[in-house]
């Protein structure tokens, strides 16, 4: 049977799993969870979402691929998770400040995050340094005209956490990488169209700070 077909962003998420438990919070569809099982990314699985009928969805995708290594539990964020149950946890699809609330009490035993978040992703690297989380990955995917951070933060290893302002606003993206380019031309279109407002705009600020950083980059 062929594995649910992943776009581009669900694509990188599965790939960064790499455990013997995961949760897949705010799972959703669940074509992550079940597709980190298929590929034998995971031992099993705990896919978790607030809402029911989202989970129902998940639980059809599971019983369809036979899969009888994931459990299903109706909760908000990771307060259906004990401590030491799972290593890994990912959380994909909202915003980055509703991902920082779900990470405010994180129970024990996980030792790496994937996250992707719509927006305030800066907010969200803060957040990650300031609990110590070391953000091992932090890099652009675009998908369907959209671009998105894949982050991957690990728990302890006692590695620094402090963030350089490059890290802080632009990630851990190489040159290499095609879509932080295309990401970049974005963001320089859009600054070049709020210039007028940005003494008064904090978004055409902050832009004119992430371009002015990618020259600096650049010209390194």
């Amino acid at each position: 049977m062929i594995a649910p077909k992943l776009d581009k962003r669900l694509r990188a998420v599965v790939d960064n799993v790499d455990s013997k438990v995961f949760a897949d919070v705010g799972c959703d569809h669940g074509k992550v969870t079940v597709c980190a099982i298929l590929e034998g990314r995971a031992q099993k699985a705990i896919a978790c979402d607030i809402s029911q009928k989202s989970l129902d969805k998940a639980i059809e995708l599971a019983k369809k691929y036979e899969l009888n290594n994931v459990q299903f539990r109706c909760a908000d964020g990771l307060k259906a998770i004990c401590d030491n149950e799972v290593d890994c946890v990912v959380i994909a699809g909202m915003g980055g400040k509703e991902i920082m609330s779900i990470l405010d009490d994180i129970p024990k035993g996980i030792k790496k995050f994937v996250l992707v978040a719509h927006k305030n992703t800066i907010e969200l690297r803060e957040f990650l340094s300031d609990k110590k989380l070391y953000i091992d990955k932090d890099y652009v995917v675009e998908q369907g005209g959209k671009f998105y951070n894949i982050i991957v933060a690990i728990c302890g290893g006692g590695k620094n956490c402090e963030l350089s302002e490059e890290e802080l606003y632009l990630g851990k993206n190489s040159k290499d990488n095609a879509d932080f380019v295309a990401y970049i031309e974005k963001l320089r279109q859009k600054a070049n169209s709020l210039k007028k407002y940005s003494d008064k705009s904090r978004e055409g600020k902050m832009l004119q700070r992430i371009i002015a950083l990618v020259d600096k980059k650049d010209a390194e």
